[in-house]
């Protein structure tokens, strides 16, 4: 069977979403500035002859961006004030999005697409299953699929459609209001590589959305709905859920969760989801956790081992 001439090479933009996807979970995956300059940067610049959104001017001013930083607390620091830190500004969380909570109803439809694939998150992985890294992990796997049934002579329309139905429904109205946080909230050099990552992020999913549906002869191009829930994130801050004195499980230093933080262990817990992780103070937040474990496609990835 041969393949659709647009999706000839869906392989680098499975390896690119791997690479993004642990990135994402920088603080969880134990990631450092030494690895993110040279392994990642390497596997970005390796991949750049076949996406073009790794065009040199990108990759220059990401390079310059972790230049810029001294350490890798500077890299989390700026992490944690973008993602983590309550009030967080721009969570990845990406139901928050989409419909105004935690575990709400497009949470479902994302786990049914997942187990469709037989991927699991992993017990150790204390996050949400709507978090942008699991996306990224699911479209690696689900490209590398797909590819894989071609050259077998299979059909890979389902696993396309998946794909396309994640992005299009999902991924990129949620990522499309991460965005908006982002531009919104305070730059400074410790958040400029996340900022740039995320607007990379967005443009490689912009475009692989584009060449899957113009390769689905049963779905027509159309843009991305952009559905955001107005105000869901600011609701948080609102929230008359119960303060706490917690224990920070980095320093061991006692804190008052704030509006935000107090909402999401409520949420948390209502969904049956251990909210120990987020015992952490604003100092420390980001500093420890553990990695999902779904099956990527097997690219040898310097930033991946």
């Amino acid at each position: 069977m041969t393949p659709h001439p647009q999706l000839t090479d869906l392989l680098p933009a499975a390896e690119l979403s791997l690479c993004l996807s642990r990135v994402f979970l920088a603080p969880q995956a134990k990631v450092t500035l030494a690895e993110v300059r040279g392994p990642l940067l390497d596997d970005l610049r390796s991949l750049a002859d076949s996406l073009p959104t790794l065009d040199s001017e990108r990759l220059e001013a990401f390079s310059q961006a972790l230049a810029a930083l001294t350490d890798t607390q500077q890299l989390i620091l700026g992490y944690s004030r973008l993602f983590l830190t309550p009030p967080a500004p721009a969570p990845l969380n990406l139901g928050a999005y989409l419909d105004g909570g935690l575990m709400a109803r497009s949470v479902p439809a994302m786990e049914a697409l997942y187990h469709r694939y037989g991927l699991e998150r992993a017990p150790s992985f204390r996050d949400l299953p709507d978090h942008l890294s699991l996306h990224l992990q699911w479209l690696a796997w689900v490209y590398s699929e797909a590819m894989e049934a071609t050259e077998a002579g299979a059909s890979a329309i389902p696993a396309l459609t998946d794909a396309a139905t994640l992005l299009h429904d999902f991924t990129l109205p949620a990522l499309a209001g991460v965005r908006r946080k982002v531009a919104q909230a305070t730059n400074d050099a410790t958040t400029l590589p996340w900022r740039l990552l995320i607007e990379l992020t967005h443009d490689q999913l912009t475009r692989d959305l584009a060449r899957l549906e113009a390769a689905l002869p049963a779905r027509a191009p159309q843009p991305a709905e952009v559905r955001e829930c107005p105000g869901a994130v600011e609701t948080f801050e609102a929230s008359e859920a119960p303060r706490e004195t917690l224990t920070c499980r980095a320093c061991g230093e006692a804190f008052e969760s704030d509006p935000v933080l107090a909402e999401m262990r409520q949420r948390l817990a209502a969904a049956g989801v251990s909210a120990d992780h987020l015992a952490v103070c604003p100092r420390c937040q980001g500093r420890n956790g553990t990695s999902p474990k779904l099956k990527p496609p097997g690219a040898g990835l310097k930033a991946w081992q």
